[in-house]
């Protein structure tokens, strides 16, 4: 019974690591890096066009790098059984935060952890790009400083998340409180390759 425990909060302390980790890539390997490397290459792609996430198969090669770093550094620590344990925590925790950040950009909120995260990661995009690296936590943005409330989210009509505007293009009534969205140039070749540069620079979009 005693192992059982080891291994259930090796795995709870494993998707704790998650979360630093996610800052950690978000803010360093793929913000910083500005457009240096894969990661950084294919994050900022994503905050040009909010439409654009990258493949499975690169999500796979991510997760394929993050267990063969955690697994053999926990098992020198901890022993095998230990080191899998916490180990598929992680993993399972960054698969959750996949499913958690594309449904960001896809679905409305349903409560109010949901409300938090799309307001926070909205303002990450559309207004500072260089906060709110935390997608599923505010915990290691409040350590290191760099967590912003958002207030009000501005957002760009032409990248306006799918369940944020009604038929009209208007936001929906009941969202009005937390967002608004700014009119601009439609998204032609030249407001594209705008937004990309502006992403590379890690620039809000105008």
């Amino acid at each position: 019974m005693r192992f059982r425990r080891s291994e259930l909060a090796a795995a709870v302390l494993g998707a704790a690591a998650w979360t630093a980790t996610e800052y950690g890539l978000h803010r360093f390997a793929m913000h910083e890096m500005r457009g240096k490397g894969l990661a950084s290459v294919e994050h900022l792609k994503h905050h040009a066009d909010v439409t654009y996430f990258s493949p499975a198969s690169k999500k796979l090669l991510s997760a394929a790098g993050t267990t063969a770093v955690a697994w053999p550094a926990a098992s020198a620590v901890a022993g095998r059984r230990w080191a899998t344990a916490f180990t598929t925590g992680m993993i399972a925790t960054y698969f959750g935060y996949e499913v958690a950040h594309r449904r960001i950009h896809t679905h409305p909120p349903r409560n109010a952890y949901g409300r938090w995260a799309r307001r926070s990661h909205l303002h990450h995009h559309f207004g500072a790009p260089m906060r709110n690296h935390g997608v599923t936590s505010p915990v290691w943005d409040k350590v290191f400083g760099t967590y912003q409330e958002p207030g009000v989210v501005t957002v760009p009509k032409r990248m306006a998340p799918v369940w944020l505007l009604d038929e009209a293009g208007e936001v929906h009534p009941e969202l009005a409180g937390d967002y608004r969205v700014k009119s601009g140039r439609s998204r032609d070749a030249a407001q594209a390759e705008q937004d990309r540069a502006d992403a590379f620079a890690n620039l809000a979009p105008a």
